[in-house]
């Protein structure tokens, strides 16, 4: 709640980095209904890849391991390897790291992927490797050559300077808090008659 109420005070909007993200999930989904059903990419090779249209194995095992499999993939590994790095940065960026939760998040979610990607098309995992690599380029280039923080720390100063101003929202629940608070006093009143 702390943490909300800093990001009103300093103008800042907490979703504004999950919809970019959120824009990318349609793409995925189609990327991974193409790279599935594309008869050009069977039987294509690329680096240690023997096939595109299908995972790249370079360990396999007799026993069928659950969230795993029967493999292990290297595009897999890669793109979870550089999921976590995309994922320790970004930590490393955020000032306050006092939520349990939020300190373990960085590891869960690129092991998730593990488990996903393993038995996807390796196009697909090397297309998520490379997204993750110019991704994580991105990200130096823009923290340490584009962004100034201390214009942006003066911005935050200016904004919590500013007079809050309620959403419509906030206005319509104020407004219904204090239409119940009248029905009340007018229930109370008509009680002691």
């Amino acid at each position: 709640m702390e943490q909300m109420k800093l990001f009103r005070t300093a103008g800042v909007n907490p979703l504004g980095g999950c919809i970019p993200a959120l824009l990318q999930i349609p793409i995925f989904f189609a990327l991974y209904s193409f790279f599935n059903s594309n008869i050009s990419l069977r039987g294509q090779k690329f680096l240690w890849a023997n096939d595109l249209s299908a995972y790249d194995s370079i360990v396999s095992w007799n026993a069928n391991i659950p969230f795993i499999g029967n493999h292990l993939s290297l595009f897999t590994i890669l793109a979870v390897v550089t999921s976590l790095l995309i994922s320790l940065y970004s930590m490393s960026m955020t000032p306050d790291q006092n939520n349990p939760v939020l300190k373990y998040m960085p590891y869960i979610f690129p092991f998730m992927l593990l488990g996903i990607f393993n038995s996807l098309p390796s196009a697909l995992t090397w297309y998520y490797t490379v997204s993750n690599v110019i991704t994580l380029i991105l990200q130096f280039v823009i923290q340490n050559y584009i962004i100034d923080h201390g214009k942006i720390l003066s911005k935050i100063e200016e904004n919590k300077k500013k007079p809050r101003t309620k959403s419509k929202w906030q206005e319509r629940f104020d407004q219904l808090q204090q239409t119940q608070k009248k029905v009340e006093d007018l229930k109370k009143k008509t009680s002691k008659k």
